[in-house]
């Protein structure tokens, strides 16, 4: 056998030992596994937090001692233990934050309609009244919403719907219990450092709130439901445009 014939034949069977019955293709090699792609989380951000503060001059509107000097002391110490909540996702943004205001003596809990000072007029020793506060809004990004960078123009960064709604609860003698809700429209702007200023025209209802002074039998108010008194003391307002900013 000549040296070439040899060469090609020790080829052909360095192949064949490759190849199962004789015979392969690409697809029989090994090929290495593709990395499976990285879950993307449902929120881009979540920052939760508990805090506490105090307030050592707060005030709440008519709610007063006399100093035994003849001056008016309006002042109320509160402390405030809060819980608040953020996160983005896709779409938007959410924020919901809840606190409870405790107040000093010198604005007290029903059934004291001042420090010291009873329904009746009587003297009285009533604790410091609770308050408890929640706040939510959400944004929903047009850029978002529509796959866009059209809404991002000049300091213009997004336009976003936005709503929300407050309420609150006390256990003063006035027992406020504000209901609202807002919607509207936001607008973020860049600012030259990190971070966004955003502008907010809303919409804002606030479509039940409580006044005990002027609830029917409370011994402040006239007899006639409607007229001199309100039955349960609630009252709707109607709606009005209020403007919102933060940073």
């Amino acid at each position: 056998m000549s040296y070439r014939h040899g060469a090609i034949a020790a080829a052909l069977l360095s192949l064949a030992t490759l190849l199962p019955n004789g015979f392969a293709s690409a697809a029989d090699l090994p090929v290495k596994a593709a990395k499976p792609a990285p879950d993307v989380p449902f929120f881009f951000v979540i920052d939760d937090r508990v805090t506490y503060s105090y307030i050592f001059t707060g005030a709440q509107p008519g709610m007063f001692t006399v100093n035994p000097n003849g001056t008016i002391n309006a002042k109320t110490a509160k402390s405030v233990y809060s819980f608040t909540h953020f996160d983005a996702w896709a779409y938007g943004t959410n924020f919901f934050t809840i606190s409870l205001f405790k107040s000093d003596h010198n604005d007290p809990a029903d059934p004291c309609i001042n420090a010291g000072l009873s329904i009746t007029f009587a003297p009285a020793n009533c604790a410091g009244a609770t308050e408890i506060y929640g706040l939510f809004r959400s944004t929903f990004g047009w850029n978002e919403i529509f796959n866009t960078k059209a809404f991002s123009i000049g300091p213009l960064h997004n336009i976003s719907f936005e709503v929300g709604m407050d309420a609150n609860t006390e256990n003063r003698f006035f027992g406020a219990a504000k209901r609202d809700v807002v919607g509207g429209l936001q607008f973020q702007f860049d600012l030259p450092y990190k971070g966004y200023f955003n502008v907010a025209p809303l919409v804002y209802w606030e479509f039940s709130n409580h006044n005990s002074f002027a609830q029917c039998n409370s011994g402040f108010s006239g007899p006639i439901p409607g007229v001199s008194c309100l039955f349960d003391g609630n009252t709707s307002f109607k709606p009005a445009w209020a403007v919102e900013t933060n940073y």
